[in-house]
């Protein structure tokens, strides 16, 4: 059974940490941060989580998908390598822009990249952990 303050902390803390994580994500590829250090700081709290419910919660919760996940991550970050093709080279940038009222959302394939990346890492490091948090049996 977890401890007490352990539950507590994943209350406080994992909110806190998965909006960092979306926030370095977006903030990703034109200033420090992106898929990589989103996904290690998603893993992070995850690990919160295993630790504060258990592994065997968190494998029926998020196990399933963590496969997967992996293949996604991989398919998204490698179609948006490719898409630079079109513009000329391989992994060009290829913008696309929209306007949202008075907003204007731009979007491209260093952000789709830092997408699949993101899902990559936060997959394959929460695995690891969840083998790791596995006890002998």
């Amino acid at each position: 059974m977890p401890e007490l303050y352990l539950r507590l902390l994943d209350r406080i803390l994992t909110p806190i940490l998965l909006l960092l994580a979306l926030f370095l994500l977006l903030r990703g590829h034109n200033q420090p941060g992106g898929g990589f250090i989103a996904g290690l700081v998603v893993a992070a709290a995850l690990e919160l989580r295993i630790l504060s419910l258990g592994h065997q919660a968190m494998r029926k919760q998020i196990g399933p998908f963590l496969q997967p996940m992996i293949g996604v991550g991989l398919t998204i970050a490698a179609l948006s390598a490719l898409l630079g093709i079109t513009k000329g080279t391989f992994f060009k940038g290829v913008w696309l822009s929209t306007h949202l009222g008075p907003l204007e959302i731009e979007f491209g394939t260093p952000n789709s990249f830092d997408i699949g990346v993101f899902l990559v890492v936060w997959a394959v490091v929460t695995s690891y952990l969840l083998g790791l948090s596995r006890e002998d049996e």
